[in-house]
């Protein structure tokens, strides 16, 4: 107001006020070392721009979007996690937000039951040249009825029954599980079991020094070759 009898004067002004970004990079989660990994579960509001950013080396499809695709490194699996950060970028004069997720990286398991083997009856097998690479757990089977010193360990021995010596051979079958949410692997070797040669030269036997002798009571079972 003004001094009478001066007339009174208004004026005016626009306060903008920007909302402040909020977003969250979502869910920590896993995934097996052969994946990749959109960010399905990442949300955020009030933004101009967004940009994803690693602690690792792998890749995003596109950095700029919500639901951006992750491709873990050599490196990132190596490591077995990485952290992914998002950060929003808020209408002036507001700041930047951010939040970040864990993501783990399982390995897959191998499983390798070795080469195939040949062993005599009446001997056992030592699972030598069986390898489990980043298994959770470890199980040995057989299509036969022998058995295993251990189910559980990489390179256990195994104990024919008579049943796998008649049939000859047995196939070994090592199963191995990986941390999830990775699959497990399978393989199997065939142990090849041989009879054991077995030689009789027959009964004593007395003749006159004028004649000679045939052999007829000898006798032998699974053999490859006879040498009197």
């Amino acid at each position: 107001t003004s001094a009478a009898p001066c007339a009174g004067d208004i004026d005016q002004m626009t306060l903008t006020i920007n909302p402040q970004a909020i977003v969250s990079a979502g869910d920590d989660a896993t995934i097996c070392e052969s994946s990749t990994y959109t960010l399905t579960s990442a949300t955020a509001t009030d933004y101009t721009s967004l940009l994803w950013t690693s602690s690792g080396t792998g890749t995003f499809d596109d950095a700029t979007i919500l639901a951006a695709t992750y491709t873990p490194s050599a490196a990132d699996i190596a490591a077995g996690s990485v952290t992914l950060t998002l950060t929003a970028q808020s209408a002036a004069p507001c700041v930047e937000a951010s939040d970040d997720m864990v993501l783990t990286i399982s390995l897959q398991a191998t499983a390798d039951a070795g080469t195939d083997a040949t062993i005599c009856e009446g001997s056992t097998y030592t699972l030598s040249t069986a390898v489990a690479t980043n298994a959770a757990t470890i199980l040995w089977s057989t299509s036969g009825t022998g058995s295993f010193s251990s189910t559980s360990v990489q390179n256990p021995v195994y104990t024919p029954s008579q049943n796998d010596i008649d049939d000859g051979s047995v196939i070994l079958t090592m199963t191995v599980t990986s941390a999830a949410p990775c699959a497990g692997d399978i393989d199997q070797m065939t142990l090849t079991i041989n009879p054991q040669a077995i030689v009789s030269a027959g009964d004593d036997a007395t003749i006159c020094e004028s004649s000679t002798y045939t052999l007829s009571t000898a006798t032998a079972t699974d053999y490859t070759s006879l040498l009197w």
